[in-house]
């Protein structure tokens, strides 16, 4: 087994190992690989230099990065298979329901994809790509046994963006004498590292949900081929080993009994090549295959066997670092562990070609026929919002999940329903939607739909509950009958609306989903002046519910062709309008009433920096850049004490520490403007004179007076994390009651679902507990017992009368990873209506 590794030594020089026009990597580049960190433009460089020479790979260009940066795979195989690539690749696609093609080739291969660099600053993967490349096309005789019988796709760097802000500011700070002590500079990364992508976000949290545009075009990129085998490869801490599979629990209850076995299979070949070697490693503990979304488990759910390797490294490593047990730890090991576990991954999957590609068209065949989950449709009711649903199907769509429409009479079925966590009768009535059990997608439709996964162990490493009808607040039905949907059928198109031949007194737009929310951007951008109601109204015979936006010609002479312009910018969003020809409404309050409110066009703060976290930062970030695009003017905690805040209208908090500029945002508050606190942002509230600080001594003073058993403190050690878990919630979906009347609500029914991460419980305020849980506050996913009982009769979304201002709390993010459908308008009714 040593021969892999005996073969990297060699491969990191700058000797040609196999051709005289094909360069190695170091001969590439110019320098020895693991000396340096080499940037993604020459990773992709390197990679374009091999497709364009060798006849053994093939390159995919597909697409960009946010800022700009190539996003490439490439196909590497035998010679004759890259020759017959695209038909093996529709046969492959054909034998298990996911293409229609009739012309293809008979040869069945397996498909292997490597994926390296999701996070940024786990760097050490794309250097291992590069040699990884080297070594498949070096004529090694072993290596071309296996390419005659597997297609090994390698995605270089899922994460360029990530990737060059950590190698640039690494490259900037390095010294030309390697310094390997920890408190060295280039040890130390700064705000916000190099893991996240351009808007922070954890593009390992985003494979099922595709908010990112990296997310999105690799989604496209996966579908085309359907792999039979996926490697997410990553680092964790300077002090661990090497982490491979078999994983740890909880596993989903989805994965297939082969699917586990090759799991097996997999480490104990690894640990062969590790143990030649003397390396260190684990297995089955911390990694686990529950939550959907990852590398691993979401190509898990579409067919596949999904694997993430951790080296130990990442952002403190460096190019060698003095680690806690007094080892160096150096690039160059690195690069030598995911380069085996790499070429390990290909020798497995070749000696297990046979039951691999068996196990895989069976995979989807009893999904298409006898699917195992519980229900076997789901019913997406067409009375729900049409944006809320809309968007749902296009997470669907990049899924490649089936649906279709409801169509001739109505029936009755029995099933679960969703928004009242219960089982209860519902009438399938034309237009509604269908998604089917019975198609190839139904493993990954079951778990996304699933209301309460099966939790085997509560030690896991992320959100235990996702289901897609919480996500976007739409009524849903599942059902253990089948429903055969016509999947012809579509949502009807958006009819644009007419340009008016007269001149209405104004215009109406119903506010139910995050898009009013844009269209209500794109309006004041265009400096509209837009109101709002306050109490609902009813007017040419139809009712209008609170927050409607209101567009009146009176208040809009300064726009040149008001009409035009308003209409024009609604049917780009698909936006219906009403029109009002008189401000006289049959009931409700008259369009110039006190109750229909100005909203001002806000300028809007939003904090970064160091002590912030960057996760909650990005996807506020993101939720006003790329949802809203409405502008925000972002701060910086470096010099957050410089700035003027009376300058803005709003500020937003994401979680963390705001101690350095504490007094100057209450002095913001409490002089008119308003402060919008999100997760642990709240922290700094209950250190200051506020309702929430008052409200929060009485709570704890109350907890104080509770009796506490001498038994309690005695626990054993080995149970420290199952004793510490009681008190934690890693993801959960949680059902908040709401104060509908309240601006900070509105567009909302009486209770909205949350996906609810934070420990903490905070108590009622005096002002508005605008949403609040009580008993019947946990819906699905797991909470510690402890944390269960206090979360009870508590405050999840409140407005604070400060002095002349408002602070707006949200316990948990309203706009969760960019995925939390729903919560969005909560956070526009914040930044837009409360307080006007």
């Amino acid at each position: 087994m040593k021969r892999l590794f005996l073969y990297l030594l060699l491969v990191l020089t700058t000797t040609p190992l196999f051709s005289q026009s094909i360069q190695s990597p170091a001969e590439f580049l110019g320098y020895e690989i693991g000396t340096k960190f080499t940037r993604h433009h020459q990773v992709a460089d390197y990679f374009e230099h091999v497709a364009e020479l060798s006849d053994q790979v093939e390159l995919f260009p597909y697409g960009k990065s946010f800022e700009g940066r190539p996003l490439l795979a490439v196909a590497v195989s035998s010679k004759e298979n890259i020759q017959s690539l695209e038909a093996i690749r529709k046969g492959h696609l054909a034998r298990i329901g996911l293409s229609d093609a009739k012309a293809f080739s008979d040869k069945e291969l397996t498909f292997v994809w490597l994926s390296y660099n999701i996070h940024g600053d786990e760097a050490v993967s794309s250097e291992a790509a590069l040699v990884t490349l080297e070594k498949l096309i070096s004529k090694d005789k072993k290596v071309e046994e296996w390419l005659k019988e597997v297609i090994v796709i390698m995605d270089p760097c899922l994460n360029p963006d990530g990737r060059d802000r950590y190698v640039n500011w690494y490259n900037n700070v390095a010294m030309a004498q390697l310094n390997i002590d920890q408190n060295s500079e280039e040890h130390h990364s700064t705000w916000p590292g190099g893991r996240v992508n351009h808007y922070l976000f954890d593009l390992n949290r985003d494979w099922a949900w595709q908010v990112q545009v990296e997310s999105q075009q690799r989604g496209v990129l996966y579908q085309h081929w359907m792999p039979h085998v996926h490697v997410d490869f990553h680092e964790m801490g300077i002090n661990s080993p090497y982490f491979f599979a078999p994983a740890a629990h909880p596993l989903h209850e989805s994965i297939t009994p082969w699917q586990r076995e090759f799991q097996h299979l997999v480490g104990h070949n690894h640990a062969g090549y590790f143990d030649d070697e003397g390396w260190t490693f684990y297995t089955k503990e911390i990694f686990d295959l529950f939550y959907p979304s990852y590398g691993d488990t979401w190509p898990i759910f579409n067919g596949a066997i999904g694997f993430t390797y951790e080296q130990g490294g990442s952002r403190d490593a460096g190019i060698a670092v003095l680690n806690d047990h007094g080892d160096t730890l150096t690039l160059k090991d690195r690069i030598a562990h995911h380069f085996t576990t790499s070429l390990s991954t290909i020798e497995v999957s070749y000696l297990n070609r046979e039951k691999l590609k068996k196990e895989f068209k069976k995979y989807f065949n009893d999904a298409a026929n006898s699917p195992a989950g519980k229900y076997k449709s789901y019913v997406i009711k067409g009375s729900n919002d049409r944006s809320r649903v809309k968007a749902l199907l296009k997470l669907l769509d990049k899924q490649n999940i089936r649906y279709g429409m409801a169509s001739g009479t109505n029936r009755n079925y029995t099933g679960f329903d969703y928004l009242n966590n219960q089982s209860g009768n519902f009438s399938l009535e034309k237009g509604d939607i269908v998604v089917s059990a019975y198609q190839p997608k139904s493993v990954l439709a079951e778990v996304l739909f699933d209301p309460k996964p099966n939790l085997e162990d509560s030690l896991t490493y992320d959100l235990t509950a996702w289901a897609l009808p919480y996500v976007f607040e739409v009524e849903t039905y599942a059902t253990s009958e089948r429903i055969n949907p016509d999947e012809k059928a579509a949502m009807p198109a958006f009819v644009p609306n007419p340009q008016s031949r007269t001149s209405p007194v104004a215009y109406l737009a119903a506010w139910k989903d995050v898009q009013d929310v844009h269209f209500l951007s794109a309006l004041l951008k265009e400096n509209i002046k837009v109101r709002f109601s306050e109490k609902p109204l009813k007017a040419n015979g139809k009712q209008f519910d609170r927050g409607t936006l209101i567009i009146t010609r009176t208040h809009n002479k300064h726009v040149k062709n008001f009409d035009k312009k308003v209409v024009d910018i609604a049917n780009s969003l698909e936006q219906p309008l009403d029109i009002a020809n008189t401000g006289l409404s049959e009931s409700g309050p008259d369009l110039g009433s006190g109750s229909v409110r100005y909203i001002k066009k806000p300028k809007i703060a939003l904090v970064n920096g160091l002590g912030i976290n960057a996760n909650s930062y990005g996807e506020l970030w993101h939720y006003f850049d790329q949802v809203l695009e409405y502008p925000v003017s972002v701060i910086n905690m470096n010099y957050a004490q410089r700035i003027n805040w009376s300058d803005f209208d709003v500020v937003v908090l994401p979680s963390g520490n705001y101690s350095k500029i504490s007094k100057k945002l209450m002095d913001f508050a409490a002089t008119g403007g308003k402060l919008i606190a999100v997760e642990g942002a709240m922290h700094m509230f209950t250190a200051e004179n506020t309702q929430l600080a008052i409200a929060t001594e009485e709570m704890n003073k109350q907890n104080e007076n509770g009796i506490e058993l001498p038994e309690s403190k005695l626990r054993r050690y080995e149970n420290a994390e199952r004793s510490y878990i009681s008190s934690s919630v890693a993801g959960s979906i949680y059902k908040v009651h709401l104060d509908d009347s309240h601006p900070l609500a509105f567009g909302e029914d009486s209770h909205i679902h949350i996906m609810k991460r934070n420990n903490r419980a905070y108590p009622y305020i005096d002002d508005w507990n605008v949403g609040v849980i009580k008993e019947d506050g946990h819906v699905s996913g797991f909470v510690g017992s402890q944390l269960k009982t206090e979360l009870t009769n508590t405050l999840a979304i409140g407005a604070e009368n400060y002095g002349n201002g408002q602070i707006i709390y949200f316990t948990d993010s309203p706009v969760f990873r960019g995925f939390w459908h729903s919560g969005q308008l909560l956070m526009g009714n914040a930044v837009f209506f409360v307080g006007q």
